[in-house]
């Protein structure tokens, strides 16, 4: 290894912290050629993880043992594995919500129609988001660190709370405290999600990166907030909550929704928007509903 003078005197005053900052030394020694396939950038990630003492000294020990995993395995994306014996999985149906305490003290939170599959070792929790969303707080004495999979790549938390949105073909992550890196899947580089970001990303781009807005969240406390958003794209959420089916004619695209609706019950959010805006609900049966022009609307 090679380092300038202040590099070295800065790495000598970290070793003689603490005997697990030596042991952690030797192993770094003992995995020089895995190391040096370090980029510019995963140094730069590695120092940072070395500067965070907030987070504890065994959790960043942690920190850069993932580093070092991600760079041998080549930062590729990994999908879900079946479930094996020893792992937990959990899931909720349409309208629940569930809270799950990890061993470490952490929380989890599950959204409406949602499925995880947890991991457990003496270093790592690792969540394998199959279905729906969930909220993640890691907190920032965790001991042991957490790796998130979706279909889209691989998150790793730094004493966070956080959402992660597995959607039809992206995946959304939206971060209220600390800090994500996405490590594996569009980016060739580990791609920092800081607090009051959202991302959207696919198998191969960084589709959308914004701030983050009360309505990410607000379904932990059972709400549903809209800002002018289309109604197509209200109803898609509204129906992850509703028992059966929600059909919308396409003559109501150009309409949009602002407000804050319960999602606990969703023909009286389907009754409000009926007395809102010009349309008519048809009701079938109580779980077939289409959405219809009233027939003196103006949808343009």
């Amino acid at each position: 290894m090679q380092a300038e003078p202040d590099s070295w005197e800065r790495i000598r005053r970290w070793r003689a912290q603490h005997p697990d900052h030596e042991r952690a030394w030797r192993q770094i020694e003992a995995t020089q050629q895995q190391l040096s396939g370090l980029s510019d950038s995963q140094r730069q990630l590695a120092h940072q993880t070395l500067r965070q003492s907030k987070y504890g000294r065994r959790r960043t020990l942690k920190m850069l043992s993932l580093l070092c995993i991600g760079v041998g395995a080549g930062w590729s994306v990994s999908q879900p594995a079946l479930l094996n014996p020893g792992q937990d999985q959990h899931h909720t149906g349409i309208g629940e919500q569930l809270d799950i305490t990890l061993p470490d003290g952490g929380m989890l939170t599950l959204n409406s129609r949602s499925a995880v599959r947890l991991r457990y070792t003496a270093e790592l929790t690792e969540l394998h988001l199959l279905q729906g969303e969930v909220f993640v707080y890691t907190g920032t004495e965790t001991r042991r660190a957490m790796q998130v999979t979706t279909a889209q790549g691989v998150l790793t938390p730094l004493g966070t709370a956080f959402n992660v949105h597995q959607q039809d073909h992206s995946t959304e992550v939206a971060v209220v405290a600390g800090q994500v890196m996405l490590m594996q899947g569009p980016v060739s580089e580990p791609h920092l999600i800081t607090t009051g970001e959202v991302l959207r990303f696919s198998n191969s781009e960084l589709l959308l990166q914004r701030p983050l807005v009360a309505a990410d969240t607000a379904w932990r406390q059972g709400m549903l907030i809209a800002d002018n958003q289309p109604l197509p794209a209200f109803i898609r959420e509204l129906d992850r909550y509703h028992h059966g089916v929600i059909r919308i004619d396409p003559a109501l695209s150009s309409l949009r929704v602002s407000g804050s609706y319960p999602i606990e019950d969703t023909q009286r959010v389907l009754q409000s928007l009926s007395h809102s805006l010009p349309i008519t609900l048809e009701q079938r049966s109580r779980y077939w509903i289409s959405l219809r022009p009233d027939s003196q609307g103006n949808y343009n």
